[in-house]
């Protein structure tokens, strides 16, 4: 698996940076803030939505915590396969479960 960096990283831990990774063969989108030596939270969103949900809670919980919040495959800006070729199901959409940066 591998990552990039939609934007650069400012030092600003409150910071949200907007990061790819390829897991499973897609390119998942997540949104990342504070220091990765903190727990790790992750915030999953619900349907039908995406990581932009959190934009406002990211920032005051980024000073506490290392903050992941990913988009499931199809959702957001993470890739979105053809039904013939991806389950579009809960099994499917939550399968590729290694943590970005990982």
């Amino acid at each position: 698996m591998t990552h990039a960096s939609a934007s650069a990283d400012s030092g600003d831990l409150a910071a949200i940076r907007h990061r790819t990774a390829m897991v499973d063969g897609l390119s998942i989108f997540y949104r990342e803030a504070g220091d990765r030596r903190n727990p790790t939270l992750v915030l999953l969103h619900g349907f039908p939505s995406s990581s932009v949900m959190f934009r406002d809670l990211i920032p005051p919980l980024a000073d506490r915590a290392h903050l992941i919040a990913p988009d499931y495959p199809g959702f957001g800006r993470s890739d979105a396969p053809a039904p013939a070729t991806f389950r579009y199901t809960f099994t499917g959409v939550s399968g590729p479960r290694r943590r970005p940066g990982a």
